[in-house]
């Protein structure tokens, strides 16, 4: 083996071992065990807000938590809140719909799936490209005939090579077509699932604002709850003092105060978390700081008469999400077509035109005079130096400039290739049965989803109004109880009773008239009529 070769082999063996042993080494990017935490890998020094260099402490082998990275940090506060504004619905459906996270996501699906109409029409178009190559290559070597000396041979090739090449399919039985069919229902069914999301976000703020505006009308109730116990207190302790009252009636009207103080704080709590509900439905910092409007007294109209047959009818025509499942199931469709195209003979075009350019150098050629032999001349003598081609008379450059142009046309049909496009077909043909049946159970779920908000829109409407009348009569008797028990006609008992009573009436019409216009939002957003504005009507 001459010994060039040998040496290059020697290094493509040590290459390849170097390569394989770093394969290996990159293990030590995962973690060492299974029940070992994985520590991110940095430097062994970090500097505080004083610039000094401090070791960092070796980590904990039980410690599964992560070094904060730059980058991550969510900013606390924004900058369109106003802390001394107080919101409406309106204003909080408004703020929601430019700041939550969700909508930029489905209007960048939206473009992406517009883009993606775009890439399809190019199909319709030639393809052009080009491409240019340039490079060299030498060759060194000696000669050797027989006896004859070696004579040495060398020589340089270098040049360039350019070519511009087009494609264009002319005809393919409507394969692009159906691709660019279901292109556009695509991008149709991403702009409807885009409102659809808009929606959501609207029932979303709108549910959880109500929700808090019930919490918030709780914890006004405890509050009111809390002073009218104080008043049974106070006046038990003053029967007390005057040795008409007992020790058992001062003891249950300190326990009432106590009851009244625990639920007025389970109530301020339930607010706070009601509050953040809110917060994130709107999609804004946790730390925000939000006053909203007080709808605890708004009136509720009189329901809608609408038979509930035309409710779903219209939730199957109007919902987002079954005209985006229409959408997707066109879209199937049109896939089956595309399938079963690419079973077809396609016609194109295809021309090229190259164009090369390079140079040949030789450097030295063998001596010929050593090749003549003696005696050839007429004379019988060797020839005379002057007579034999010197190296130098015989070296030059070779110069190649060239260019090609071609055209094709043809035809390419498919033959064999394992059941693959069958394959297709079926995959087509089963997204298709799959959206079908998707459609199915949207439109059941609309059905189901509408009867349920309008059930619950007619109980909550009418558990409000007994509940606003039970109010009205509980106020009677509570203050009626409590002045006879002050006066010492009534007992203790009975005022216990009746200031029990009257709360649990105030927080049943609360829920009552929050719940009907949570349903009524329900109702707008299950027969997808919800939208931002003014609140939805009952």
């Amino acid at each position: 083996m001459p010994e060039p070769f040998a040496f290059m082999r020697g290094i493509a063996l040590v290459s390849t071992l170097a390569l394989a042993g770093c394969a290996a080494a990159s293990l030590s990017l995962a973690p060492d065990r299974p029940d070992a935490p994985y520590h991110p890998a940095g430097d062994e020094t970090t500097e505080n807000e004083n610039g000094v260099q401090k070791v960092r402490p070796v980590p904990n082998p039980r410690d599964y938590t992560l070094p904060p990275v730059a980058g991550a940090a969510v900013s606390l506060r924004e900058s369109r809140i106003d802390d001394r504004h107080v919101y409406t619905l309106a204003e909080l459906i408004d703020l929601a719909q430019s700041k939550n996270p969700e909508t930029r996501v489905a209007w960048e699906e939206a473009r992406q799936a517009a883009l993606g109409v775009g890439m399809v029409k190019a199909l319709y178009l030639p393809a052009l490209s080009a491409i240019a190559v340039g490079g060299g290559q030498t060759e060194s070597g000696s000669t050797q005939l027989g006896v004859l000396p070696s004579t040495p041979s060398n020589g340089h090739l270098d040049g360039t090579i350019s070519s511009v090449s087009l494609q264009w399919l002319i005809f393919d039985f409507g394969a692009r077509d159906a691709l660019a069919q279901s292109a556009k229902e695509l991008s149709s069914a991403r702009n409807i699932v885009f409102n659809g999301v808009h929606q959501r976000i609207i029932y979303n703020v709108t549910r959880t604002f109500q929700e808090y505006s019930v919490a918030r009308q709780r914890t006004a109730i405890a509050q009111r709850s809390k002073a009218e116990s104080a008043n049974i207190r106070d006046a038990a302790a003053a029967k007390y003092r005057q040795g008409v009252g007992t020790s058992v009636e001062t003891a249950q009207a300190n326990q009432l105060y106590a009851q009244a103080t625990f639920d007025l704080v389970q109530a301020q709590n339930a607010e706070r978390d009601a509050y953040d509900s809110l917060i994130a439905a709107v999609g804004i910092s946790p730390l925000s700081v939000l006053h909203m409007q007080d709808v605890s007294n708004r009136p509720l109209a009189a329901m809608s008469a609408a038979p509930v047959e035309r409710m779903i009818a219209e939730a199957v025509a109007r919902r987002p999400d079954i005209q985006a499942s229409l959408a997707t199931a066109r879209a199937a469709t049109a896939g089956i077509k595309a399938a079963e195209a690419d079973l077809l003979p396609k016609v194109f075009v295809s021309a090229s035109d190259t164009y090369a350019t390079g140079n040949l150098s030789l450097t030295s050629l063998p001596n010929f005079s050593s090749l003549i032999p003696l005696g050839s001349s007429p004379s019988g003598l060797s020839p005379s130096p002057s007579s034999i081609p010197s190296p130098s008379s015989v070296l030059g450059n070779a110069s190649l400039n060239r260019n090609d142009t071609t055209v094709l046309g043809g035809v390419t049909f498919p033959i064999f290739d394992g059941g693959l496009r069958d394959a297709r077909i079926r995959e087509a043909q089963s997204r298709a049965n799959a959206a079908e049946a998707t459609t199915q159970r949207l439109e059941q779920t609309a059905a189901t989803e509408v009867i349920a908000a309008s059930d619950s829109l007619r109980s909550s409407v009418a558990a409000y109004t007994a509940a606003t009348a039970l109010v009205a009569t509980s106020v009677v008797t509570e203050d009626a109880t409590l002045a006879a028990y002050k006066s010492g006609a009534g007992t203790f008992t009975a005022a216990v009773e009746a200031q029990r009573a009257l709360l649990a009436a105030r927080l049943a019409q609360a829920q009552a008239h929050g719940a009907a216009l949570i349903a009524a939002a329900t109702v707008a957003f299950s027969t997808g009529r919800i939208s931002g504005g003014a609140p939805p009507r009952i």
